[in-house]
């Protein structure tokens, strides 16, 4: 079938775990009312400690735990400034992802790359689950991955429980919603702000050590390669929910392993222009599921068909067209802005997100 494979199905699940990972880790903390622009930069810190800390002391655990700790570092400023001192988010973030890429590099040229030759450590081992590893293509996508991976995934469901099911979630929630009424309850909405904002770089920067210590065992500059601001479209596009979360990160990782695939490619494959066919289709069958024909814009079905019927043609008439590799490169990209530019004025983003917090007692004071 083409680029649609079972190993694109495997690829897919691979590169959506570290995105996966951030992206859990934003949605708690937009959840509690603090947006973190410096996703980024968290997810290039874990993946330097954690290579780090992995080459020093021979041990993947250690790394993993350094890359935790490196990312929770960051959160920690992020809170510091932002939470405690009420500086705006979005600046700040910005301020991690430059500090980020200055400390990376400047250590990764101090420690390992001043002497020519970048080093590298075994990365971690597969852990087949027996029974079902071998089920037809799921099988070898979703149960035959390293350890940290089983970890993000399990994620999804627990942090749905926490959110959903317990008062620590409903804390959370009201947090970012109402935290006038959090306070009034006895609760601290900066604590609880602050927890959000260490939990987003923690999970951030195993995002990271996902990369260097659970795929490639290597470490180079700038190689969070965009993820952390993917992980925050993620966040949008699942509508600040766990299941849309992973579903959105499963589609950022289907579009990077897809552009892997056909860079390789001599031109467009015919199974593309049968899949650009069936998108709008789709999104359009979801949108009707979950609000009915009538509330469907015009524009959105204008827009839908004029996608299915350019889909259609080109699958039947196949032209050969020769497309750069740079093209491919950046798909995933160009899917994050039109995710952004599509969902952004219609997704409902937590009330108080982004707003600094003062009491009514400080305020008075």
């Amino acid at each position: 079938m083409g680029p649609f494979d079972t190993s694109l199905v495997i690829a897919v699940v691979g590169l959506a775990t570290p995105i996966l990972f951030a992206a859990l880790g934003e949605l708690v903390s937009q959840r509690s009312g603090v947006i973190n622009i410096g996703l980024e930069g968290m997810m290039l810190n874990g993946a330097f400690f954690s290579f780090w800390a992995a080459h020093a002391t021979h041990s993947l655990l250690l790394g993993v735990l350094g890359g935790l700790a490196a990312g929770a570092f960051l959160g920690a400023i992020m809170g510091a400034l932002t939470v405690s001192a009420g500086g705006d988010q979005i600046v700040v973030g910005v301020g991690i992802n430059i500090l980020a890429v200055g400390i990376t590099t400047f250590a990764n040229e101090q420690l390992f790359t001043s002497g020519g030759n970048q080093p590298s450590i075994e990365p971690m081992a597969h852990l087949q689950i027996p029974g079902l590893v071998h089920l037809p293509v799921i099988g070898k996508a979703f149960f035959d991955r390293v350890p940290l991976a089983y970890i993000a995934y399990l994620m999804v469901p627990l942090i749905w429980y926490v959110l959903y099911r317990t008062n620590l979630g409903l804390v959370i929630r009201g947090s970012g919603e109402y935290p006038d009424a959090v306070e009034t309850s006895g609760v601290s909405v900066k604590s609880v702000r602050w927890c959000g904002a260490l939990f987003a770089g923690g999970m951030a920067g195993l995002g990271g050590a996902m990369l260097t210590v659970g795929n490639l065992g290597v470490f180079n500059e700038l190689m969070s390669g965009g993820r952390g601001f993917i992980a925050l479209a993620a966040v949008i596009f699942g509508r600040w929910r766990p299941v849309g979360v992973l579903g959105a990160c499963l589609v950022f990782g289907g579009a990077d392993a897809l552009e892997l695939r056909l860079q390789a490619e001599s031109s467009i494959p015919r199974q593309v222009w049968v899949v650009l066919m069936l998108i709008p289709l789709l999104v359009i069958a979801y949108m009707v599921v979950r609000s009915g024909i009538r509330r469907i814009a015009r524009a959105d079905l204008i827009f839908g068909g004029a996608v299915f019927l350019a889909g259609l043609v080109l699958a039947v008439v196949e032209p050969s067209w020769r497309v750069p590799s740079e093209f491919w490169l950046m798909l995933p990209y160009v899917i994050t802005l039109v995710v952004l530019a599509g969902l952004v004025g219609r997704a409902r983003m937590p009330a108080a997100v982004g707003l600094p917090y003062r009491s009514a007692a400080a305020l008075d004071s």
